[in-house]
């Protein structure tokens, strides 16, 4: 990498990375949280979890090992090496990232062919939108492992295509847990688990749009930036983005716990379109 563009080229990708720091940090926390909370929950879902916490954890060193070959390893060195080629650990990265992702919408998927009563059409959408998106991502890590050159993986269109699909998921999931958990569909507007409905709907609603959000960054940046000339500006969004949707799913099980002392209280949550406890 040149000395005098450094700063242009992985600036936003720095930030991001610091940001994805402390996202890691919150998935660890939740994910011992989970651990010690559901001891319960079924070992097929235990090892679903795990698998999405490691491939997480993956891609957090690879983060590591790439920007501490950038800014220091290769700082002042003038070999070929670190001039025109990216670390190959971004590659593994990418690839960790673009499959926590499919695993985390693949989740979703199954929750909401729960919450929307098997419905075909709503979770087959869901599935070929995440799937669509997950080949996209397998496009970029092949571009890369082909080129090695930061220069045309950061330009390629079909990074912002995977994540405007990803995001599109991700809309489609929100949609469909709002419109099969709302009071007047499940008919408890006067019951007492209304309330309760509610903090799950909303709990599902603010964890999908966070990851939305992220993953429609990644698009608008896209079209500010000019990867040809070194602007790499979607790495920023793109070192946060897999964090993003670990969290997500973690929050929406630990959101499991408040529901269940509740129960204890004696409230009565049986009207509820989900189980509290997943097997």
């Amino acid at each position: 990498m040149a000395p005098n563009s450094i700063e242009v080229m992985w600036g936003p990708g720095l930030i991001g990375f610091i940001i994805a720091t402390v996202l890691y940090g919150i998935s660890f926390g939740q994910y011992m949280f989970y651990l010690r909370s559901f001891p319960q929950d079924s070992k097929r879902l235990k090892l679903f979890i795990m698998i999405v916490f490691l491939f997480e954890t993956i891609h957090q060193f690879a983060l590591m090992a790439v920007y501490w070959s950038i800014l220091i390893s290769c700082r002042r060195s003038t070999s070929l090496e670190c001039t025109t080629k990216i670390p190959w650990q971004m590659l593994v990265g990418l690839y960790m990232s673009y499959s926590v992702i499919f695993f985390v919408q693949c989740f979703y998927a199954y929750r909401v062919w729960t919450i929307t009563g098997n419905n075909h059409w709503v979770t087959g959408i869901i599935c070929v939108l995440a799937t669509t998106s997950f080949v996209c991502g397998m496009i970029v890590s092949g571009l890369g492992v082909y080129t090695r050159s930061p220069e045309a993986l950061f330009s390629t269109k079909w990074s912002p295509i995977g994540s405007f699909i990803s995001a599109l998921c991700d809309s489609v999931i929100t949609v469909s847990i709002w419109l099969f958990m709302r009071p007047a569909r499940t008919g408890n507007v006067r019951r007492k688990s209304r309330n309760y409905i509610n903090d799950i709907m909303w709990v599902f609603i603010n964890m999908g749009l966070f990851s939305c959000i992220v993953a429609i960054s990644v698009t608008v940046l896209y079209m500010f930036q000019d990867g040809l000339i070194g602007q790499f500006y979607t790495a920023a969004p793109g070192a946060v983005v897999g964090k993003s949707y670990v969290n997500s799913m973690m929050t929406v099980l630990n959101a499991r716990k408040s529901i269940r002392e509740r129960e204890q209280r004696g409230y009565n949550l049986t009207e509820l379109p989900t189980i509290p406890t997943i097997r």
